[in-house]
């Protein structure tokens, strides 16, 4: 269970997931309410607040490069490791050929 734990809240899987999570709250408790006041000033530092955040953003997930280190598969079995070589060098070899059939111009298909 406490493997199962450090697996789930590890860095690199918790931290995507809080800065997710956190650009959602600042532009929606933040930025979008500071966008709809009269005031011209909270306007200009909300927007400049918003444009900070997607700058953090673009660079978190392009610095990090989490996706490529989670997603990382490693190859396992497949059916064809249960297949002898020799049964599929002859899938392999079997191709039908296709006889080309030639119509005449004049006659009529039924």
């Amino acid at each position: 269970m406490k493997q199962l734990l450090e697996k789930v809240f590890n860095k690199k899987i918790s931290s995507p997931i809080f800065v997710g999570f956190g650009t959602f709250a600042i532009f929606t408790f933040i930025v979008f309410p500071g966008l709809t006041v009269a005031n011209t000033i909270l306007n200009i530092l909300s927007g400049i607040v918003g444009l900070f955040t997607i700058c953090f953003l673009y660079y978190y997930i392009n610095m990090d490069k989490f996706v490529d280190k989670i997603m990382h598969i490693e190859p396992g079995e497949t059916e064809l490791d249960y297949i002898s070589k020799d049964e599929i060098e002859k899938i392999k070899k079997k191709k039908t050929k296709k006889e080309k059939v030639i119509i005449h111009p004049k006659v009529k298909n039924k």
